[in-house]
């Protein structure tokens, strides 16, 4: 037995729990559904996803939604606050980042009542946000004929 660990795809409902908790955010349903399959995955397009932290893959989890909410997002945050107080940007949740720096986010301003919430870009540099879908569903669906490649 070489003592190495098996890649663990997916993850559990514990963690992604887990995750909601620690942010005090409920991921969309389809985004839920992505993580219990692909977890720890990447989409073609798109530079990075976060992953929730799974204990039974911690090297591969540990870039986590979480950590990335907590880090991350709270520096570009403090970068805006210095400029301008006035911006806001509490209903936005990053899940996934472009190269640049720029960020896809789920907008909690306009949840749909079955849960699930646009994905929007947001700008590093202006703060601005533009829809790109109005599911993480159709996101997957729009990445997939690389919708988004010039982000």
């Amino acid at each position: 037995m070489s003592g190495r660990i098996p890649r663990v795809i997916g993850t559990t409902e514990q963690a992604i729990a887990k995750a909601e908790e620690e942010i005090n955010f409920r991921f969309p349903p389809s985004f839920r559904a992505w993580l219990l399959e692909n977890n720890g995955l990447q989409i073609d397009g798109i530079d990075s996803i976060y992953p929730v932290f799974d204990e039974r893959d911690p090297r591969k989890t540990s870039d986590s939604i979480v950590r990335n909410f907590r880090v991350g997002w709270a520096e570009w945050l403090e970068n805006f606050a210095e400029e301008d107080e006035s911006l806001s940007f509490e209903h936005l949740l990053p899940f996934a980042e472009c190269g640049n720096g720029d960020c896809y986010c789920f907008d909690y301003s306009r949840t749909l009542a079955n849960g699930e919430t646009p994905v929007v870009l947001w700008s590093h540099e202006t703060g601005d946000t533009e829809e790109r879908a109005e599911t993480f569903a159709e996101f997957l669906e729009k990445a997939e004929l690389d919708v988004y490649e010039t982000d």
